[in-house]
């Protein structure tokens, strides 16, 4: 500061220092490149790198003039399931029949148990991809991680959860978690999920609805089926009333059960899968009737929108 003072006799900031403002004109540029790229492109996305090689502009300016002066905001990009061009019309096919059924009993979808299978993690994984170790030679370094992750089945109509249960064998350790085949799933059907209906007083009117997982369409699986329900009280695949394929979004499990689950379990402190299992339990009975209504309320909305 003495110094400065010495060479130009006062305290003040020399002028020609500081930020530098970006010229109007590069602004407008680099503003209509970017939307311009945006609009070729498949996600509707531009690429600052590009937009800087174009217009030879530093990438720096590309970078500061959406976030700073236009004001633009960074958003991830979702994921959603691909559709083939086939399921555009099975999906419909599924809304127009369901409702049509919806018009002579409004009551029924309240009848449909809605059911699906979910991963639940009990610790995290390593993410190889991205994950590098820096050292003079490649070191011996390796995570271990459970053959198969828990999974869990749970279905609900809108007024009761049945479940969650999960796909183990008992071994002289305790139960291990397996892999979900048609012949467990059958079984797990026959012995956890009609015993439970059967207490709700419900197995003669319901309608049980699964998507088309290689399990759940086994032969075993298929007879069970029309033994227990018929095949008018059955919504799958090799049944009259087809699920599409690849759509997750037409499910409440998996538009919302799951990551409700998910949000609460992972939050408490797990440490061996019975307390994730006491967990999943916990938080599944802690569902509340307005809660499930409104998730099939939901579903049903989705499928008229699939017709509008």
């Amino acid at each position: 500061m003495f110094a400065r003072f010495k060479k130009t006799g006062h305290l003040g900031v020399q002028p020609g220092r500081g930020h530098k403002s970006t010229r109007s004109d590069v602004v407008e540029d680099v503003a209509t490149a970017i939307v311009e790229q945006s609009i070729d492109n498949v996600v509707g996305c531009s690429s600052a790198c590009a937009v800087s090689r174009h217009l030879g502009v530093p990438y720096s300016t590309v970078r500061n003039v959406p976030r700073k002066i236009v004001h633009f905001f960074p958003y991830k990009i979702n994921h959603n399931q691909q559709l083939l061009a086939v399921d555009r019309e099975k999906r419909l096919t599924l809304a127009l029949t369901f409702l049509a059924r919806v018009e002579v009993d409004a009551s029924w979808p309240w009848q449909i148990l809605w059911s699906d299978e979910a991963h639940f993690h009990l610790s995290g994984t390593i993410n190889t991809h991205n994950c590098r170790i820096l050292d003079m030679e490649k070191p011996r370094t390796f995570q271990e991680i459970p053959l198969h992750s828990p999974k869990v089945w749970c279905g609900f109509t809108a007024t009761f959860i049945i479940g969650p249960f999960f796909f183990e064998e008992a071994t002289r350790n305790g139960p291990v978690t397996c892999t979900m085949m048609a012949k467990r799933y059958k079984n797990m059907l026959k012995n956890l999920v009609v015993s439970q209906m059967q207490q709700q007083q419900c197995l003669d009117s319901i309608t049980f609805m699964q998507n088309g997982a290689p399990p759940h369409i086994g032969l075993c699986v298929q007879q069970f089926f029309r033994q227990q329900f018929t095949n008018d009280r059955v919504i799958s695949h090799a049944f009259p009333s087809t699920w599409p394929s690849r759509s997750p979004d037409l499910n409440p499990c998996d538009f919302w059960l799951w990551g409700y689950l998910k949000n609460l379990v992972y939050r408490g402190h797990l440490v061996t899968l019975a307390d994730l299992k006491e967990s999943i339990a916990l938080h599944a009975k802690s569902i509340s009737v307005d809660q499930i209504q409104s998730a099939v309320e939901q579903a049903v909305h989705r499928l008229q929108i699939l017709t509008s």
